[in-house]
């Protein structure tokens, strides 16, 4: 293979003053590689250029304004950077010819810190040139080479796109990344995170997928991409990054089964640690309200990955460099022109110009008119392009819509789809059945070459600014949404395009009603409760709506912890309908005000049988609301008849509960560990059973601990960091006053009692207690279990009077609301009675003691974990309270204070 010193690369507007360079060059003995045939914008780099550069000693660039709007400049510069930043200094292999006045145009920084050439005016400076190159010829001495990465491309990177300029952002993304490996004289930022900022459709993910295809031999473990689909909440952006981080985990090899988002976080680290090799990551479409807490989750702890984040807005406190992505410059606006309309005509160039100024240099925007100028050139009279682009005015979506109207109808109808169901990806099965017989493939290859249509994997994807563009057609709507209703039952897919059909007034109501029953069924069933909240609320808001249906959506209010507002749906549907309608009221409403605490509004409702004629999904659901409720009130073994023989994780879960209760610690871990697994699913991480069993197996281990009379710390940070990435998750999704988010936001209280913490407890306790007592009131077993938790917090600090002052009405209080053969009532019996005899009143804790044991034995029977504490505390009443402290009773009841506690 032939090998040269020198490679030449420049842009063809610059090619008078190359060639005398490239004499200049030859003249002074040096072997000169110089494109002859040059490469057009968008086309791929050829294997001769590729080579010639690989065999060359330094690149010479010829950095005109124009040089970084050229994709093969671009490539050139980049690969030859890269080349040399892998040997050492780049400077020592490129060298820059700036023929402009300043030097603002040129990237990466370190050529634009660098001592570069002007232009030369005379042939003197052409020597001179030429003497320099080839010093760095010499002290170099080997050909560049090639830094390549042998990791696999990633598909989307390889799909055609147009993409012009936007050289110095591509840049400022590696510098931020690269900081540490830079010249003393550039600012460090960081080493790991970039941020991508910029308002929609400005082309942020082009950029960085351009940035991912150009660099790729930067990372040569690879490019990883992890797509947020424009989530709008903290809590759906973290449940789609860890589903990629599980597909990821898969890729690299690494078993994450049965493992909490941490740990699959850790275990991915790790393996990539072990590889080192450099990856990028690049996490597309993040929501700008996103928390410096949780962005810190998307950022692998490992310095083997450098991150590259895209956003529309950003947070100001999340601590990365930001490369702010404005519209297109009218140098790039006319480059793009010329590439796409094939003319560089002054009159017309001027006035894509004026056009970049009024839309703000909108890439789709220019894009699209442009495609359309250059498809309708034969019908548009050439002298009168510059008119047509003058005639072009408002804002983005105007613009857009034009460009649409342009479009042929099959290509306008499939736009109008997508509008039609909203953001989700549009489906190549659904469109051919919506559009039988019309030319469809051609229609999506000329939306993608009018830059308004992308291939997503199997489906395609069009911009919100597009479809609002497209607008929505009423007949094509109607048409969409009963394809869709086929297709649900074919294929059991198309939910989330039937909930966003169920929104167009113009589908038939008994359609919208089927609709948005499908959406409703699915989402509740992969534990999606804000989508299925959403899809009941719009149910509820409807007239003329069925029985059944206002039942359903009352329904899935209650998985999302609004009990008052289903039990309000359901308390005048409780004798409407049919038997089995009338039943799922009851249920429904008794279920709901049992959540709220109001157990004597709920007892009448209860139903007393399940009807047969239910669905067996139902029945289930059926059993365990009903097992719930003699839960509740202390009815243990009625419960536990009710659920031994279903095979169902919300029935395992319950019963995971009970066997809690009843002492049989070690099952009721089996069985929430169970549940855990059953959805550890990248989809499920966020479902609210899997966050249920979390808190149910904290508990059973933490309560098994207690009966084996010693605490430990190993395992407990992991199990707590659990309980409380739970409560977070619940607080993302459904808001901090949510009755689910608070309920999960006692058990942490609770756990940092168990763990000896009692000062982090009353933190914690001051917070949540205002909350509880304003959402359920006083007599709801939550606001107990949080008063009962104070107290223990108390005692850990040897405040027994306190502890006395909050158990003595707190039994009252429970004695009247769920009765005093409740082991939650019993266990503030004897916790009362201890402490009033640690303060000196035995003859007040002995009867206390002595019927909390009896009434136990009773309810629970004799082998019970709360029996074996009846049991000693009644045997220590018998001795003197200062032998006491002889025995590791006492601390392990409390909760033994860790010393370590802030």
């Amino acid at each position: 293979m032939q090998s040269y010193d020198v490679f030449l690369s420049f842009t063809w507007s610059d090619i008078d003053e190359v060639l005398k360079l490239e004499r200049a060059l030859q003249a002074a003995g040096l072997r000169v590689f110089r494109d002859s045939e040059g490469i057009r914008e968008f086309e791929g780099i050829t294997g001769g250029l590729d080579a010639a550069l690989t065999s060359s000693t330094v690149l010479l660039a010829y950095y005109s304004r124009r040089f970084p709007t050229r994709y093969a400049c671009q490539w050139e510069l980049t690969f030859a950077f890269l080349a040399a930043q892998a040997a050492g200094d780049p400077r020592r292999r490129v060298l820059v010819v700036n023929p402009e006045s300043d030097g603002n145009h040129i990237a990466p920084v370190e050529l634009q810190d660098a001592a570069y050439f002007g232009r030369p005016r005379d042939e003197r400076d052409r020597v001179r040139i030429a003497g320099r190159v080839a010093e760095m010829v010499r002290a170099a001495g080997t050909p560049l080479g090639a830094v390549r990465s042998a990791a696999p491309m990633l598909p989307r990177l390889l799909r055609p796109r147009r993409f012009v300029g936007r050289y110095q952002e591509l840049w400022r993304i590696h510098s931020a990344l690269h900081s540490r490996e830079l010249p003393p004289a550039t600012p460090r930022t960081s080493s790991a995170l970039a941020v991508v900022r910029g308002f929609a459709g400005l082309g942020k993910t082009s950029l960085a997928e351009q940035y991912a295809f150009l660099f790729r031999d930067a990372f040569p473990g690879g490019v990883r991409w992890i797509g947020l689909f424009g989530q709008d909440d903290e809590a759906g952006a973290v449940v789609r990054f860890h589903t990629g981080l599980r597909t990821i985990a898969a890729e690299l090899g690494a078993d994450v089964t049965g493992l909490p988002p941490d740990e699959v976080r850790a275990g991915v680290a790790r393996r990539i640690e072990a590889d080192r090799r450099s990856q990028l990551w690049v996490i597309d479409d993040v929501p700008g309200e996103l928390s410096a807490d949780v962005l810190d989750e998307f950022v692998m702890p490992t310095s083997f990955v450098r991150t590259v984040l895209t956003t529309r807005s950003g947070n100001p406190e999340w601590p990365a460099p930001v490369v702010e992505l404005t519209g297109l410059t009218e140098d790039e606006g006319a480059v793009l022109y010329t590439e796409i309309a094939g003319s560089d005509d002054p009159v017309e160039v001027s006035a894509v110009r004026r056009l970049v100024e009024r839309c703000g240099g909108h890439p789709i925007v220019l894009t699209s008119v442009v495609t359309a100028l250059r498809d309708g050139r034969g019908a548009i009279d050439e002298t009168g392009f510059a008119d047509v682009l003058d005639s072009v005015k408002g804002d983005a979506v105007d613009v857009l819509a034009r460009a649409v109207g342009e479009c042929s109808p099959t290509a306008r109808r499939i736009l109008q789809i997508a509008a039609a169901i909203s953001r989700a990806p549009v489906p190549p099965e659904l469109v051919r059945r919506v559009l039988p017989g019309e030319p469809v493939a051609g229609a999506v290859a000329e939306l993608a070459r009018r830059a308004l249509l992308i291939h997503l994997g199997t489906e395609w994807d069009i911009h919100a600014l597009v479809c609002d563009a497209a607008g929505v057609d009423d007949d094509l709507t109607r048409r969409t949404a009963s394809i869709v209703l086929e297709l649900i039952g074919d294929t059991g897919r198309f939910h989330a395009h039937a909930a966003a059909l169920a929104v167009h007034d113009c589908v038939p109501a008994h359609q919208r009603a089927r609709l948005q029953r499908s959406g409703l069924e699915w989402f509740r069933e992969q534990g999606e409760v804000v989508a299925a909240r959403a899809v009941a609320k719009r149910i509820l808001a409807a007239e003329g709506v069925r029985a059944a249906d206002r039942v359903a959506a009352a329904a899935a209010l209650a998985d999302s912890g609004d009990f008052a507002e289903a039990a309000g749906v359901c308390r005048p549907l409780v004798s409407a309908g049919t038997p089995e309608d009338a039943f799922r009221a009851r249920l429904t409403c008794a279920h709901a005000l049992d959540q709220l605490g109001r157990y004597a509004d709920a007892d009448p409702l209860w139903p007393g049988h399940v009807p047969e004629s239910l669905p067996e999904r139902e029945k289930i659901e059926a059993r365990v609301f009903m097992a719930v409720a003699k839960r509740m009130r202390g009815r243990f073994r009625d419960a536990i008849g009710l659920l031994d023989a279903a095979d169902d994780p919300r029935a395992r879960l319950e019963l995971a509960r009970l066997k809690i209760i009843t002492g049989e610690l070690k099952a009721a871990r089996t069985l929430a560990d169970a549940v855990i697994r059953e959805h550890d699913t990248p989809d499920h991480e966020r479902h609210p059973l899997r966050l249920e069993a979390i808190g149910v197996y904290a508990e059973a281990e933490m309560s098994l601990d207690f009966t084996e009379f010693k605490t430990r710390d190993e395992g407990w940070d992991a199990l707590e960091a659990r309980l409380r990435s739970a409560r977070d998750s619940l607080a993302g999704l459904l808001g901090n006053e949510s009755p689910l988010t608070l309920a999960a936001g006692v058990r942490c209280v609770r756990t940092s009692v168990t763990r000896g913490r009692p000062k982090r407890a009353l933190r914690e306790f001051s917070e949540f207690e205002p909350r509880v007592r304003r959402i359920f009131g006083e007599h709801h077993p939550l606001y107990h279990w949080l008063r009962y938790s104070s107290a223990q917090a108390r005692a850990q600090l040897n405040q027994y009077e306190d502890v006395i002052d909050i158990l003595r009405p707190l039994l009252e209080k429970q004695r009247e609301s769920i009765g005093p053969y409740h082991p939650d009532t019993m266990r503030t019996q004897l916790d009362l009675g201890i402490s009033l005899a640690l303060t000196g009143d035995k003859d007040a804790a002995v009867p206390l003691v002595v019927e909390a044991d009896r009434r136990i034995g009773e309810a629970l029977g004799w082998r019970s974990e709360l029996r074996n504490r009846a049991g000693v505390t009644r045997a220590l009443m018998n001795l003197p309270v200062i032998v006491w402290r002889l025995f590791p009773y006492i601390d392990v009841l409390f909760g033994k204070k860790n010393p370590e506690e802030d």
